[in-house]
Order: structure tokens, then sequence, then C-alpha cells
């Protein structure tokens, strides 16, 4: 959408910015037919950030009214300010620029397990309402997690990734594979929480010392520990086994204190199965956006994933098959 477009919208949404004078710059972040400004005001310095979209995907449209519902339950995201729903354009709080990601080089004991706790207690918030107990306020969600969205996610991974990067014959020979059937029945039958469904160290904004979720727009009912496989195996951020295995032990401390009795056995059997999954869906796109959409530097996260698929397989709930096919 064009930048003087965003401009007459924002002075017909904010009364009081109608004759102001206001400075809009594009941000280098959208995709998913999404375009990201942010505006500010020159006598109050006050910034907020406006987001147009198309409806070429459902989940655009789910933006504002996720975000409304995640501000009326006190849930970490930026405050909704103005929502002009025919002209698809929503505007939110500015967060600033600094994600999760961007602290992978900080001190561990000093920045970074601290903001990675608090980024665990947050979407602990998301994952302590339950889909046996919905609130009544609850608005249209993407589709739940299912027998056939596990069905996609792993033909994703196996038609664009396996059969792009090993081979026809090796994919077929996965697809035909019981082990990732019974991964999704597995997951399938699991009781299931609000889950962000692309919870990532770049879907997290740290403003001060608080984390803040974003692109929460994919929000549905699904197994918790996909999101914190989606944290802890990130391919995009390095963590050491000593502080992955902290930070999944604090989360499952966060669930025993919300008065979760799941044990843990079975806590690291779900993670692992979840993470499993997750990460499959991940590598599936970036075969995808790599190679169909020409969007190189997706390629580049491929060594990474693929080591943590390997790493999962020879865990206890892993699938020993991915271990031999990415090993070889």
């Amino acid at each position: 959408m064009d930048i003087s477009i965003i401009e007459q919208h924002t002075r017909e949404v904010i009364p009081e910015w109608r004759d102001a004078a206001l400075t809009l710059s594009a941000i280098e972040k959208g995709g998913s037919g999404r375009g990201f400004f942010r505006i500010e005001e020159a006598v109050t310095g006050r910034r907020i950030v406006a987001v147009s979209y198309d409806r070429k995907r459902p989940d655009n449209e789910r933006f504002a009214p996720v975000t409304a519902f995640l501000n009326r339950h006190d849930i970490p995201a930026p405050n909704l300010i103005a929502w002009d729903e025919p002209g698809n354009i929503v505007w939110v709080e500015d967060l600033g620029s600094l994600d999760l990601s961007h602290l992978e080089m900080e001190d561990w004991d000093k920045v970074r397990r601290p903001a990675y706790e608090d980024t665990l207690r947050t979407v602990m918030l998301l994952h302590s309402i339950v889909e046996a107990e919905p609130p009544q306020d609850l608005p249209e969600l993407e589709p739940a997690f299912n027998d056939s969205i596990y069905q996609w996610e792993q033909d994703y991974f196996v038609d664009q990734y396996v059969a792009r990067f090993h081979s026809e014959t090796e994919a077929e020979w996965l697809r035909n594979d019981s082990s990732l059937r019974d991964l999704k029945e597995e997951l399938s039958v699991l009781p299931r929480s609000l889950v962000h469904r692309d919870f990532q160290s770049t879907n997290v904004m740290m403003v001060g010392d608080r984390s803040v979720l974003i692109d929460y727009q994919g929000l549905r009912w699904g197994v918790p520990e996909y999101d914190l496989g989606s944290l802890l195996f990130d391919p995009y951020i390095d963590f050491t086994s000593v502080e992955r295995r902290s930070l999944a032990d604090f989360y499952y401390g966060l669930k025993v204190e919300s008065g979760n009795d799941q044990s843990p056995e079975l806590f690291e059997r779900q993670l692992v199965r979840a993470t499993t999954q997750r990460l499959m869906q991940a590598m599936g796109a970036f075969g995808f956006l790599g190679e169909v959409k020409g969007k190189k530097e997706f390629l580049e996260h491929i060594p990474a994933g693929r080591d943590r698929l390997i790493e999962l397989s020879q865990c206890e709930g892993g699938l020993a098959v991915l271990g031999e096919l990415l090993g070889d």
C-alpha cells in the first residue's frame, strides 16, 4: 500500500493527528501480503505502527481481533490503537526494533536467560488457555492443529525439502514410512491449548525488560510443546545443550506451578515429538521459500535445521528414520 494512503487513513482514524506534522517510514519487515509503517508525530515524539494487509490469506484478517483479545486478557502484545477493517489497515503500539534474536551474543546469565525466561512466562499465559474451557470472548482462529494439518506439514517437508535436497526415491520412502503417520496420530489426540504457531525469537519483541508477542495472527488450538520447540530449537538461533535444558526445565516448572500434572517423562516425549513436527514444517518452508520463491537466504538455515532434527532423532520419542535420512 502506498505510504500516502497510510498517512491519509492515519489522519482520519486518529483525530488529534488530523493536522499534525507526521513522519512515515516503511519498516523492512513484512511478507504474507502485509506492509509495516512507522509513524511519528513531530511535537510529542509519539510513535505507532500501521500494518496494511491483503485478504489473500485469512490469518491477515485475524491480526486485529486477536490483538484485541490478547489486550483484554493482559497477554503481552502491542496495544491495538485503531482498525480500519474496510481499508485493511491496523494501527498498533510501536514496540521498537529489538527482538529476542538480537540478544544472541549477550551474556547468558545476565541477559539472555532472564529474557528467555520472561518470554516463557509470557507464552505460558497463552498456553494456560485450554480448549476444554475456552474463553467466551475468543475471536475466530485459524483451524486447530489436527490430523490433516500435521499431514500437510509432513507432506510439505517431504515435497519441498526431501525431494529437492535428497531424492525423489528417498521422499517416496519416507512418505510411506509408518513413523510419520504414528507421529501425527499421537499429536492429534493430545489436549490442546492456545498456541502462537510461529513462536520463534524474531517474533518476540523486548521492550525494556519485558517480552511482547508479535506475528500471532496464526493463533490456534494446538500442543503447547510445539511452541516451546519452535523457540528452543529455532534454526535461526544457537543454544548450548545446557542452555536449552535450562529453559525446558524452567518451562516445565511453570506448567507444574499452573497446576498441570504432566509427568517429566511425558513432557520430554511431547517436546521431542512436537518439535520434530515443527522442524519438519520449517525445513519444508526453507526449501519452498529458497527454491520456489527465490529467497535464497532461507537456504542458509537448512544445515541448522537438519542438525536439530538429527539430534532429536536420537532422543526418546524421536524419529530414527529422520536420523538415517538426514545423517547420510
